[in-house]
């Protein structure tokens, strides 16, 4: 048995990538993770469809951060692409105190919707994991839009004890929402330390687009 823990999920999208590049099939425990309701209640009908490819698919409507509680969260419902409104452009949705209006990247316009969401500390998540499924691989997906510089550095301030499951973690990373901002070169400075102290952990990494 094993455990993938999808933080940003979307709608199932990395999951289904995942899915095939790592072969998870009914021994693998899933845990999904999306903060933006729309896309969560957009993405149920779909996880009926693929539940039944797992031993469990649990698929939660929180957020992952540094801490419990509730936050501010920046939703989109749809996007501007060249002046064209894309209802189905629901990615950047963010837990960003600055907020980003535009996707750097791209120059997509966010049709942002804020709404109070449920957020979960991520050391609560492995201290879990521990108690309950200690001898057990896990693999990390982490896709949530900023955020993963506050909770990838939490993470990895826990106990070794509670990290040494962790086999793979795959990051998608956004420090360009920082750009032209006070906070760019903090930004890249903790995104090096993060990178060095999953080395020194012996946890795979890989950058995930």
């Amino acid at each position: 048995m094993n455990i993938f823990l999808d933080l940003g999920t979307n709608e199932f999208q990395g999951l289904k990538e995942f899915t095939l590049k790592k072969n998870l099939n009914k021994s693998t425990i899933v845990y999904c993770y999306e903060a933006n309701s729309y896309t969560y209640n957009n993405s149920l009908l779909e996880k009926k469809n693929i539940e039944i490819n797992y031993k469990e698919l649990n698929h939660f409507n929180k957020a992952i951060m540094d801490y419990n509680g509730s936050i501010l969260f920046n939703s989109h419902h749809g996007a501007y692409e060249n002046g064209n409104y894309n209802p189905e452009y629901t990615g950047g949705s963010n837990a960003l105190e600055i907020n980003p209006n535009v996707d750097p990247g791209n120059g997509v316009i966010f049709d942002i919707h804020p709404e109070t969401v449920e957020c979960i500390d991520i050391t609560d998540l492995l201290k879990k994991f521990n108690d309950e499924f200690p001898d057990t691989d896990i693999f990390i997906k982490c896709d949530i839009e900023g955020s993963e510089f506050k909770v990838l550095d939490k993470l990895l301030k826990m106990e070794t004890k509670f990290l040494k499951n962790i086999k793979e973690i795959y990051i998608e990373w956004h420090e360009r929402f920082f750009e032209n901002t006070d906070k760019y070169t903090e930004i890249c400075n903790l995104k090096a330390d993060i990178l060095q102290k999953l080395n020194d952990l012996n946890i795979v990494y890989y950058e995930h687009h």
